[in-house]
């Protein structure tokens, strides 16, 4: 049975805290959009429409480099909303969002939106919080782009997939990864060569251990001494 969209938005964090009724009123304003595997849900430089929060699936949000390569900012996953920024500042999208796979998303236009703000001016402060927390990530990130070695790039990454999506277990913790070498390389911020080998000297090291589809963290404390190197 498929969740209702009122039961779903209950969950995200942008309107945990509605009362019902308004709740209702935002789920008669908005829609449902499907996206298949490596569809673009808007590029970098389009007019900001729409808010998305992410109902199922995953998405990455990417921009190129000066040598057109991309790299990857940030992963979504369920519950996440995106597309904020533009709805705000009326400016046009600061990055590409691309599905990862099948994926689903709950879609509120903008003036449908600005509405709701004006009328619940506190959702302003929750998603706030939200662009903040993310602005953080991103400095972390370019940091970690200009200061950090390779092996430092793949340990944060690996740190903040472990916070995101690790099953921690007794013997370390998994991390599921639903996406080819590429995107992993294109989060990382270096070429699929270079994290090739910079994995099997970890592995080599007894870090990590390389599964199909899967990465499993044996020494997430020699990541975060890398991290920090």
């Amino acid at each position: 049975m498929k969740e209702k969209p009122d039961t779903f938005l209950r969950k995200v964090s942008l309107f945990a805290d509605l009362p019902d009724e308004d709740l209702k009123k935002i789920v008669r304003l908005t829609r449902i959009r499907q996206y298949r595997k490596q569809e673009v849900i808007f590029y970098a430089d389009d007019p900001g429409t729409a808010l998305f929060i992410l109902k199922s699936g995953m998405v990455k949000i990417s921009v190129m480099d000066k040598d057109l390569r991309e790299v990857i900012l940030k992963l979504l996953y369920p519950g996440d909303f995106f597309g904020e920024m533009a709805l705000l500042d009326g400016q046009h999208r600061s990055a590409t969002v691309t599905a990862m796979e099948r994926s689903e998303a709950v879609v509120l236009d903008r003036e449908a939106f600005l509405s709701i703000l004006r009328q619940k001016p506190e959702l302003i402060l929750t998603m706030l919080l939200t662009v903040c927390r993310r602005l953080r990530q991103t400095d972390e990130k370019i940091r970690s782009l200009v200061f950090a070695d390779a092996y430092g790039k793949v340990a944060e990454t690996l740190l903040r997939l472990i916070n995101e999506k690790g099953e921690r277990g007794d013997d370390g913790v998994s991390i599921e990864l639903p996406f080819s070498t590429k995107d992993l390389a294109s989060l990382v911020g270096i070429t699929r060569q270079t994290l090739s080998k910079v994995l099997k000297e970890y592995q080599r090291a007894g870090v990590i251990k390389m599964l199909r589809r899967q990465i499993h963290i044996l020494d997430e404390a020699r990541l975060q001494r890398e991290a920090l190197s």
